[in-house]
């Protein structure tokens, strides 16, 4: 047995515990870059956290500009912001986009040049020369997991990719996760960002690269996804379902950070850069037919993932079966479309599609595979 896991940082979680927010930062800095998502903004919890903040002597300077994935633009125009306003440290209220773009304001802020440079095939290969600004991340949805991992994932449309700025330095010194700040989630985010953190799960479970403790920390965060994001898309006020998943979401950053994931996510990302899929639906679209695949051939890992889920009993190709079935009827009742049909994508795009998946996630898959092959995938589902 020969592994490694790296989980720096602190995580603080609770209901409410945004309000220790400003004992938390003590010695991190003073001048704090706030980058909130709109919705933060628009339901008070932004003024609150830069009212607790100023209580306690830091001066925070808000940010809302992240309205889509984070692009090199977005991240530019966020970078200069904390930079001119002598920023030297950084909290990120929001989801996965918002924590990311915090991510790589923390990274850039301190350090030269532009972020395409730094981010895996298509950068320079440029790294960091100095430490990022010490960081709080606050999740607002329970899917991505960015507030557990070492990298910030930039999109440009313009140029097709979906590439992470990635290194060890960027995990958020802290991951505050207030699960009360997800009730007002609305049932589609809250289908979406559950049905990722759930995708991450199984994958970083079955991948080539799991350890003992990623699968330890897997299988139980597929417990809690199993029983309550249901619960929570039908009823957001469910504090205990939404602290479930508010777990199972932070859970799935742990594990991806440190055994990748699949298919299914290397497809989503390049739907995403590509045609503007929303990450989290391309991957509850995708994870059934991925999972169909991939059980095929492994059945036993698989079994332990339908178990995980339904609670059940039974033999290996029983289970794995079960396991497939299981997530296919959530997406269903999560109302996630069946396919890819409302895209538009024309099948003869399936090539296209395959030389953008991202390559990290695909080399975890448990079944290899190539260009060709995925090519072949994507087009059985368009």
């Amino acid at each position: 047995m020969n592994f490694d896991f790296l989980t720096p940082g602190r995580i603080v979680f609770g209901s409410g515990r945004i309000a220790e927010i400003g004992d938390l930062f003590q010695g991190m800095g003073r001048r704090v870059f706030l980058v909130s998502a709109r919705s933060m903004v628009r339901n008070g919890t932004a003024g609150r956290i830069a009212d607790i903040l100023k209580e306690k002597g830091f001066e925070p300077v808000l940010y809302d500009g992240v309205d889509e994935e984070p692009s090199p633009r977005i991240v530019s125009e966020a970078t200069e912001i904390a930079r001119t306003n002598n920023c030297d440290a950084v909290v990120a209220l929001g989801g996965g986009s918002v924590i990311d773009t915090g991510k790589a304001v923390s990274g850039m802020a301190p350090n030269a040049g532009d972020i395409v440079e730094y981010l895996e095939g298509v950068g320079t290969g440029r790294v960091m020369e100095h430490d990022p600004l010490p960081m709080i991340a606050i999740p607002t949805t329970s899917g991505t997991g960015s507030e557990r991992t070492k990298n910030a994932v930039i999109t440009s449309r313009a140029q097709g990719f979906k590439r992470s700025f990635r290194d060890e330095r960027l995990y958020p010194d802290i991951a505050l996760i207030d699960p009360g700040l997800t009730v007002s989630l609305p049932p589609d985010q809250t289908a979406a960002s559950g049905m990722d953190a759930l995708t991450q799960l199984i994958e970083s479970y079955v991948t080539r690269k799991s350890t003992p403790v990623t699968d330890a920390l897997a299988l139980y965060g597929m417990r809690l996804a199993g029983r309550a994001l249901k619960r929570a898309y039908d009823d957001g006020a469910d504090l205990a379902a939404r602290e479930d998943m508010a777990l199972a979401g932070t859970l799935s950053g742990i594990c991806l950070a440190n055994a990748g994931l699949g298919a299914a996510h290397g497809i989503a990302a390049a739907l995403g850069s590509l045609y503007g899929v929303p990450h989290g639906v391309a991957c509850a679209i995708l994870i059934p037919p991925v999972m169909r695949m991939n059980a095929g051939a492994y059945p036993g890992r698989f079994a332990d993932v339908g178990r995980a889920l339904t609670g059940g009993t039974g033999d290996d190709r029983e289970m794995a079966d079960r396991s497939v079935a299981f997530v296919e009827k959530l997406a269903q009742d999560l109302s996630i479309p069946a396919d890819l049909a409302q895209y538009e994508i024309p099948r003869s795009d399936a090539a296209r599609i395959a030389g953008a998946v991202s390559g990290s996630s695909m080399s975890g898959n448990p079944l290899p595979m190539d260009t060709e092959a995925t090519a072949a995938f994507v087009a059985s589902l368009l």
